[in-house]
């Protein structure tokens, strides 16, 4: 549990791309967390043993997946990641959230290439080494139910953009919630 002097260290990720149309939410969420909580976003370095102190709260975005994704989890108690979701399972603009360890592992098994690790798969390999990594159910995915993840334009469309408000509170009742 957390206390005063060994504060929990969580870090929220907005993922995607911000110039391929609703793929940008997880940006504009963690936008939006930081503009209501008043955490900037920032460029947090990455962990190493001689840099391991770190704010209780970063605020990040980033284009990343699997390992690259992992590196930057590295000395993270608890990871809130805010991203699309193109299921087709939920009406566009649907909010939904779950943990790492309540998602299957879709790539388990198929990968032929380092570039097509799952993030569940990136974890387990970098805890095997010795990292400070969450654990999966310390993972939580914030996701916006999007259909044009690959439209080139930097807008994202009404529904998607009327959902930013309705995931970042999710966000911020996770964070909350520690």
């Amino acid at each position: 549990m957390s206390t005063a002097s060994n504060p929990r260290h969580t870090l929220i990720v907005g993922l995607g791309n911000p110039i391929l149309g609703d793929d940008g939410v997880g940006w504009r969420v963690a936008e939006e967390v930081s503009r209501r909580s008043g955490i900037p976003v920032g460029d947090a370095p990455l962990h190493s043993p001689q840099t391991s102190r770190r704010e209780p709260v970063t605020i990040e975005c980033y284009s990343l997946a699997g390992l690259s994704l992992m590196e930057r989890l590295i000395g993270y108690d608890r990871v809130i990641l805010i991203d699309a979701l193109n299921t087709g399972q939920h009406e566009q603009g649907a909010v939904v959230c779950f943990t790492l360890a309540e998602m299957d592992d879709l790539t388990c098994g198929h990968s032929a290439s380092a570039h097509d690790v799952s993030l569940k798969q990136a974890l387990k390999l970098g805890r095997s080494m010795g990292e400070p990594l969450p654990e999966d159910a310390q993972v939580h995915v914030v996701a916006v139910e999007a259909q044009h993840v690959y439209d080139f334009q930097e807008s994202l469309s009404p529904a998607i953009a009327a959902a930013v408000p309705l995931a970042a509170q999710k966000a911020l009742d996770l964070l909350q919630s520690a």
